[in-house]
């Protein structure tokens, strides 16, 4: 039964429309205090991969994400949460609730420079000066496992079953074909890498997010009743490839015809209808520099539209398998007991490698059905490109890669019935490094259950207060600073200090103006003067590398495909 494909995802739209109608919010149900409640949770971390801030129905979008809003309407819906702007560096944090420049992922292993390498924190893969949440909650009794994208080391001491989970399944590289083993990028090979248990595996046949959701559901039913469990469950949805089965590219038709500008302009109403955001708050422009859509030729429209949909159609695959997978718990018996936190791991990518000039022969012959009839289904490579990933980012700056909000916001979902009250929404700043605290306080774990080894003590504070309801309980003590491949933010309480790589410091208020586009540098000159000296101690503090100014990655990217030809 698990195994099972919806015939046709019909009743998608209508269930998101009524959920936007109702505010998301569910009956009220009686909340237990934590202390009160002797049996630890089971907990589910579910992780998007590059889902936009607005790609979710709760959120504006005209994708129909019901599973998903029906999770955020049974619980809380973070508004506020902030992670890295790219994968590796945010799930290092999201396992081991340290900075990621000190967890090993100070840059991604694939873009790091002759600087960085060999220097503390920057290992390329998550190392062992740190402890993951599973190893921790392992610790305290639970049962643990994993199922989807690791990208956190590929050597044997790196892999997910090293790492604190009993059970794995994971595809090891940072993406790959949805449907097989298909590399993403020629400097990965011709097949992306699949270990089970720790042990090279060959990829079942299927589509990527079943095969996840099967793994986790046969974990659950094998596992011990009577003990709590960890799942891990890590989808390759909506990274690049874009694939989905055909009912889903069958449902997503129509969507996109009237062009980016419009539909940026639709989830930013629906954003103000459901009340997330008030109407002195302004959207960022899309880029000036985008042609008007009615201008485009109409094959060229066409094909921007058959792209979006096969995105749209892979978050809809990915939300009805989450939708399996409560499903799943609820029949079991399982869902009262179980946390369930779902978030995405930065925000859309505009990347389009398919298009690249020295990537096209390669693309031509590994994804030779690459084209708007076939895009979503085997054999084809569709990206989005930058219009629409802007769009996905409404109303926020920038994208993936960037220090923006667009890159760096994403959806936060917190679910636990009789304990976090339905239908909460709350603003209170989050980020990657409190998942872990946030889950040990849920469960009645310690931070101080490490082993010594290593600096395994989490920067992040726990959410778990703002997540029962009590928003004023989360006031931070320091700024959280934030760095990648020389962009850079801090955040304190509402203001956000920014900056890309060689540019000047910028300075927002987020609160007031999410879309950041009012420079406030010169107008609040002691906070701003503030700030930078205390991301200056960020940077101490947490060993930072620094870029240089004109550090590009498609050049090393150049260099890493040289490193790998035979």
């Amino acid at each position: 039964m698990h195994n099972q494909q919806m015939s046709a995802p019909k009743r998608i739209a209508g269930f998101t429309l009524l959920a936007a109608i109702l505010g998301c919010v569910a009956p009220p149900t009686a909340v237990v205090p934590v202390s009160s409640v002797a049996i630890k949770p089971n907990v589910i971390l579910i992780v998007a991969d590059d889902l936009g801030f607005s790609d979710i129905g709760v959120l504006g979008s005209e994708i129909p994400t019901p599973n998903i809003d029906s999770l955020a309407a049974g619980g809380t819906l973070f508004t506020n949460f902030h992670v890295a702007a790219t994968c590796s560096p945010t799930r290092a944090m999201l396992l081991s609730g340290v900075d990621n420049h000190k967890a090993g992922l100070g840059n991604m292993g694939e873009f790091l420079t002759e600087e960085q390498r060999g220097q503390p924190g920057y290992e390329g893969h998550l190392n062992h000066q740190v402890e993951t949440l599973a190893t921790r909650l392992r610790r305290v009794g639970y049962q643990t496992a994993m199922a989807g994208k690791w990208h956190l080391g590929d050597g044997p001491n790196e892999r997910p079953h090293a790492r604190g989970f009993d059970h794995t399944l994971a595809l090891m590289e940072g993406s790959g074909s949805a449907w097989n083993d298909g590399s993403p990028a020629p400097i990965v090979g011709d097949r992306t890498q699949f270990t089970r248990d720790g042990v090279a595996d060959e990829r079942a046949p299927g589509f990527s997010a079943t095969l996840y959701v099967n793994e986790m559901i046969r974990f659950v039913e094998e596992a011990d009743p009577d003990i709590p469990f960890f799942g891990y469950l890590a989808f390759q949805a909506v990274h690049w490839p874009h694939h989905a089965p055909a009912h889903f590219l069958d449902a997503a038709r129509g969507l996109y015809d009237d062009g980016w500008q419009a539909v940026s302009n639709a989830r930013f109403a629906r954003q103000r209808m459901l009340g997330l955001f008030a109407e002195t708050v302004r959207k960022s422009p899309l880029d000036e520099r985008l042609p008007l859509w009615a201008e485009i030729p109409i094959e060229v429209r066409e094909d921007e539209v058959a792209r979006m949909e096969a995105y749209a159609a892979m978050a809809m695959a990915m939300d009805y398998e989450l939708g399996r997978l409560v499903e799943f718990l609820r029949e079991s018996g399982r869902l009262d007991d179980t946390l369930l936190l779902f978030v995405s791991d930065n925000g859309p990518d505009p990347s389009e490698p398919e298009r690249s000039p020295l990537a096209r022969a390669w693309y031509g012959s590994h994804y030779p059905r690459n084209n708007a009839s076939n895009y979503g289904l085997p054999g084809s490579f569709p990206s989005t490109g930058y219009a629409w990933a802007r769009v996905s980012s409404t109303p926020l700056a920038t994208h993936k890669g960037q220090p923006g909000e667009g890159g760096l916001r994403v959806p936060l979902i917190a679910h636990l019935p009789g304990r976090i009250a339905p239908g909460q929404r709350n603003s209170v700043f989050g980020y990657a490094t409190d998942v872990v605290p946030t889950v040990l306080e849920a469960v009645g774990g310690s931070l101080s259950d490490g082993d010594d080894s290593g600096d395994d003590t989490p920067d992040g504070e726990s959410l778990w207060g703002a997540m029962l309801g009590d928003e004023a309980g989360h006031a931070r003590e320091e700024p959280v600073g934030y760095e990648l491949m020389g962009n850079a933010a801090l955040f304190d309480e509402d203001l956000k200090l920014v900056r890309r790589n060689g540019e000047p410091w910028r300075l927002f208020d987020i609160a007031r103006d999410p879309a950041e586009t009012e420079n406030l540098a010169r107008t609040r000159v002691a906070d701003f003067e503030r700030l930078v000296r205390q991301y200056e101690s960020y940077e101490v503090r947490t060993g930072v590398v620094r870029v240089p100014e004109d550090y590009d990655v498609m050049k090393l990217l150049l260099k890493a495909a040289e490193r790998s030809d035979p």
